[in-house]
Formats: structure tokens, sequence, C-alpha cells
């Protein structure tokens, strides 16, 4: 018997063609993360998956689909990071929020290649509709859970007030990712998420 080990194609032969088409698009978003949106293309993909470029042209018609598959799972990981956050139980539903916003502030998201994903998945929904149809659905994904949060820290008379503190969070949670982005300052990051929280605080009569 042969020592030689087996080709890294091999095992995907038996897997079903959706397996091949996540296998694809993970290998997709690792690419992204060390070249870039703009430096991204069909044979890194490939290599990165350890496949051929017939596979990824039988699995997806062009790399328009392979990038939006790989975006949609980058936006997947980051809605999970905040499901995690809310089904933890206990707390008082300012200390809720807390957690929430911070979820999207981990070490495992804070780093260089997803914070040039993070940069990208803007940069290219600004001329390709199917990102910014991604990009739109995690923002209203993100922005749905904030908001029944901010429902349940709202006093009786301030529910009207819900959309413009929703609007000031996640402007602020935008603008803090560019800012670690730029400076690399835990602190600040800190300091914005303690003030979204004391902002709704203050806005909504919660606790």
């Amino acid at each position: 018997m042969s020592d030689k080990p087996a080709s890294p194609t091999r095992p995907l032969t038996r897997l079903s063609a959706e397996t091949r088409r996540k296998h694809i698009a993970e290998a997709a978003l690792r690419a992204l993360q060390t070249h870039g949106h703009a430096g991204l293309t069909a044979r890194k993909v490939a290599a990165e998956a350890g496949l051929s470029l017939g596979h990824l042209t039988y699995h997806y018609k062009d790399m328009a689909e392979v990038l939006s598959a790989a975006f949609r799972l980058a936006a997947d990981q980051v809605q999970e990071a905040g499901r995690r956050a809310l089904i933890q139980p206990g707390g008082t539903p300012s200390e809720r929020l807390d957690r929430f916003l911070r979820a999207g502030f981990t070490t495992d998201l804070m780093t260089p290649a997803h914070l040039r994903l993070k940069i990208d998945l803007w940069s290219a929904a600004l001329t390709r509709p199917e990102i910014a149809s991604i990009e739109r659905a995690l923002y209203d994904s993100h922005r749905d859970a904030l908001e029944r949060l901010l429902d349940r820290m709202a006093a009786g008379y301030a529910f009207e007030r819900i959309p413009a503190v929703a609007d000031l969070i996640m402007a602020t949670l935008d603008g803090l990712w560019l800012d670690w982005l730029r400076r690399g300052d835990e602190l600040a990051v800190k300091n914005g998420l303690d003030g979204c929280v004391l902002f709704a605080r203050l806005r909504l009569g919660g606790n």
C-alpha cells in the first residue's frame, strides 16, 4: 500500500453539492480576510479550498456568487455572536443590552482579518446590489434584536423614543469599529459601549 497522502480534493468527492458549496464559501472567506475584496480571484479561492478552478465554476456561476456566499457566511458568524449573547439567562434589561453590544466586540471579532472583512463588506455593498442586500439584512437583523432589547428597557412613556435611541447606538457601533481599525484603543471601545448603555437608560428610563 502506498504511503502517499491523499489528494486534498479527494474527500470532497463524497460530499453533497451543498457541503461543497459551503467548503468553497469558507475558503473564499479566508481568502477575503487575507487578500481583501479587490485582491480576490478565482485562483486564490481555489488554492485556499484545495480545488481546481473547474470545481468553482461547477458549483458557482461566477465570482460574484462566490463573493456573495462568503459575505453571507461572515454575516451569519456575526449574527451568531449576537444570538449567543441574547440566550444567556439573567440580568436586568440594561445588563442584557450591554451583553448584546459587547458580543460584537469580542477578541475573535476584533482581529485585523475580521476588520478588513467588515470594511470590504461596506465597500462592496456600494457597487454590488447582491452584496448590498446581504449587508442590509445583517443591519436589519442586528437592529431588530437591539430594538427588542430597548423595548424591554423602556418605561411606558418612552416607547416612541426607541427608534431614535436605536439610530444613535447603531451609528456608534459602526463608528467604534472604524475607530478601532484606526487606533486600536480598547478603552475607547469600552467607553463607547458604556455610553450606549447609559444613553439608552437615560432616554428610556430603564434599568
